[in-house]
């Protein structure tokens, strides 16, 4: 098999996995949901950029130069997306190790692949309609081929060093640092000029030569991409032989658990917290789940302090968020992590009873982050504390007694290290439907009593109210599903055994 048929084959095999990935047929309703959320995020992302052009044309803030000053912002997120929706192709180049391909096959696909990968042009969604509206006016068509040309070259740059430090983070946890780096060195990079209209201006200065088509600055692209994927090439082949030969010592070395002694004063309930603590920190993607939400709840709290987004619907909304982010991310599944082990809580009397009190005060007690983060916002007055009270109460009211309520109908294990998005549980459309009824249902409320009578202190109180009276009662209501899981014990039990 020659170097290109050996290619092309992997190729088809990838498009061929992806294809026929159980975990991807296990829900039809969330996988078109899950097209229609791309298409919406795709047409939102232009609706923003044309928001935006005209934002920049009525402050005269620098025209079509503002987007190249947003650049190392861009760049920051665009690689917080990859972050999010990447999957380890490396993982799956394992079996062909044992094929008699050319050796450096497997590198070098994977490198294309990620040259070639559809995510490279998320954001020119957002940089193509500012384009329309501020580029072509004033420079022509020429200029904006090389508007658009000049940010895909930087997005693939930036494609290639994600997956760089993809690879070495999977190796070592202290690569962080790297990206961490650059994106705080690129951002650092306006506290060196004298004026945020020197910033722009010099960004601007760049952007010129990439719509002029300056062969120097193409030069110096286009090199950088050569030697990022040459070094990406060689990073992957070292870890795939790092994998291939490493010892199974090195592999299995046992790790100390943590000692947890915090929550050893709450005696049985301890032990439960010690069980979810221990599954979010063991599970890679659970932890990787935990770091996103909370990072998404800091840089929300950081944008509200600066007065970004404030005074506006979608701020209620994205307030409102920072609280069920937890709760969603967690609790949607409940149960399906303990379905490995099910038939051993039901062996013992009020077990159950037991773990579902744990994890509402467990997460319960989560809700302190989001209402510690958002406390500066407050102390400025860019959000009400009475809000942040009222969302703080509502999600550990009403929230999660609708999360909690899943505990009944979910009964498919999901395995201690599989991915988040992998097979549904016996209740699809329930797992697709209830987080959206969590987020929206405290709106009807905003909107009669914010929007529509001007009260918001009216809302606050009703929502407080609604929160108070389910956690006043929480040991009711998590006695009822306990109850409601037992007369469904055996058809939970099935379900958990033919799914491991």
């Amino acid at each position: 098999m020659t170097y290109w048929e050996a290619l092309y084959t992997l190729h088809t095999h990838f498009c061929l996995s992806d294809r026929r990935n159980p975990k991807w047929q296990a829900n039809n309703a969330g996988r078109y949901l899950y097209y229609v959320l791309a298409v919406f995020v795709c047409v939102y992302m232009g609706w923003a950029g044309a928001e935006m052009a005209d934002l920049v044309a009525s402050s005269d803030i620098g025209g079509y130069r503002f987007i190249y000053a947003l650049l190392p912002l861009l760049l920051f997120f665009d690689y917080f997306f990859r972050y999010a929706s990447d999957n380890r192709r490396l993982m799956q180049v394992r079996p062909y190790l044992l094929l008699p391909l050319p050796g450096n096959i497997y590198a070098d696909y994977l490198v294309v692949r990620q040259l070639t990968d559809f995510k490279n042009t998320f954001f020119l969604f957002l940089c193509i309609p500012f384009g329309l509206k501020t580029v072509v006016p004033e420079s022509g068509l020429g200029a904006m081929a090389g508007y658009t040309v000049g940010l895909y070259l930087l997005l693939l740059v930036n494609g290639q060093f994600f997956q760089i430090t993809q690879v070495l983070i999977a190796h070592r946890i202290y690569y962080w640092l790297l990206p961490t780096a650059v994106y705080l060195s690129a951002a650092a990079t306006i506290f060196f000029f004298p004026t945020p209209r020197s910033y722009v201006d010099s960004f601007g200065f760049i952007g010129n030569a990439l719509m002029t088509w300056n062969l120097w600055v193409y030069t110096t692209l286009f090199s950088l991409l050569f030697l990022l994927a040459d070094l990406n090439r060689r990073v992957l082949q070292w870890q795939i032989r790092h994998e291939q030969y490493l010892t199974p010592a090195a592999v299995y070395r046992k790790e100390a658990p943590l000692p947890l002694t915090f929550f050893e004063r709450f005696h049985l309930l301890g032990e439960y917290f010690k069980l979810e603590t221990r599954s979010i920190l063991r599970n890679k993607r659970l932890r990787y789940i935990f770091i996103a939400d909370t990072a998404f709840i800091i840089l929300y709290a950081l944008s509200t302090c600066f007065g970004i987004g404030v005074g506006n619907g979608e701020n209620h909304f994205f307030l409102f968020y920072c609280f069920t982010i937890y709760g969603i991310a967690f609790l949607t599944r409940i149960m399906s992590v303990e379905g490995n082990y099910f038939e051993c809580l039901l062996m013992q009397r009020n077990s159950l009873y037991t773990l579902l009190l744990a994890k509402y005060y467990f997460y319960a007690a989560l809700l302190l982050l989001p209402v510690l983060l958002l406390l500066p916002a407050a102390i400025l007055g860019t959000i009400s504390p009475w809000t942040i009270i009222a969302y703080a109460l509502y999600t550990a009211g009403v929230c999660y007694r609708t999360l909690f309520q899943m505990a009944v109908y979910n009964k498919v294990a999901q395995p201690l290290n599989t991915v988040h998005t992998g097979k549904r549980s016996g209740a699809p459309y329930l797992l697709s439907v209830v987080p959206f009824l969590v987020l929206f249902s405290p709106f009807p409320v905003i909107a009669l009593g914010s929007w529509w009578l001007g009260r918001p202190l009216l809302t606050h109180t009703v929502l407080s109210l609604l929160g108070c009276s389910f956690i006043f009662t929480h040991r009711r209501w998590i006695g009822r599903i306990c109850g409601k899981m037992k007369e469904r014990q055996y058809e939970q039990i099935e379900g958990f055994r033919i799914s491991r």
